[in-house]
């Protein structure tokens, strides 16, 4: 079956008030990466609090490690990296849901000195945004997705394209704020989103969170 991984950074407001809603209607899954930098909250109402997010877990979706305060790694020291990785993983486990075994770079590049770290946290797959398909040859540490938004709404057809009828990988997919009336250089239009899930699941994608496909590409 053709496979997406859904994913979803910065737990903006919203993902819990418009995207949840759409992907339940379908029966998909996805992974929400969470980052909590005090600045964000200088938008009000663009951002859930940490006492808001583990509805994501409450409703069967995946909660991932996107760092605590959004920093480029690639330029942090292993300390400071350890930090960003375990305060974020400390905050989503005190909600009650599981320590997160998947990460989202900040920003998106590869950070080389960050993925040597991320296993002692527990984190089994990190994705990145090079522009790729997530096969069994992939380094799960490195993974690649296409970044959806008003911007680069050609990414979609793109990836899809790439994919094909591909049943030996996945198309991973990223979008933020559906919108995001923080950051207006990454937001999507609900209009744009609910057509694009609607497409997926008329032409009979199966969607998942990146645990449940890295489970999948395991067995």
């Amino acid at each position: 079956m053709k496979t997406i991984v859904l994913t979803f950074d910065d737990a903006c407001r919203s993902h819990l008030e418009i995207v949840v809603p759409i992907l339940e209607k379908y029966g998909f899954g996805a992974t929400f990466f969470i980052s909590q930098p005090e600045c964000w909250f200088e938008t009000p109402n663009a951002h859930l609090t940490k006492t808001e997010i583990v509805a994501f877990y409450k409703r069967g979706f995946e909660l991932g490690n996107h760092t605590m305060n959004h920093p480029d790694l690639r330029i942090l020291s292993d300390p400071e990296c350890r930090s960003e990785i375990s305060l974020m993983n400390d905050l989503i486990k005190n909600t009650g849901a599981p320590s997160p075994v998947s990460f989202a770079y900040p920003g998106g590049p590869y950070a080389e000195n960050a993925a040597k770290l991320l296993p002692d946290h527990g984190i089994r797959y990190a994705r990145t945004t090079e522009h790729s398909l997530w096969t069994k040859e992939t380094d799960p540490l490195r993974i690649p997705c296409y970044s959806v938004c008003n911007k680069q709404l050609n990414n979609f057809r793109e990836g899809l394209e790439l994919l094909g009828t591909r049943e030996d990988a996945a198309l991973v997919l990223l979008y933020h704020g559906v919108p995001d009336i923080a950051h207006e250089h990454c937001t999507t239009d609900p209009e744009i989103f609910a057509d694009h899930m609607k497409y997926l699941h008329d032409n009979g994608y199966q969607v998942l969170s990146m645990a449940d496909y890295g489970t999948v590409l395991m067995n």
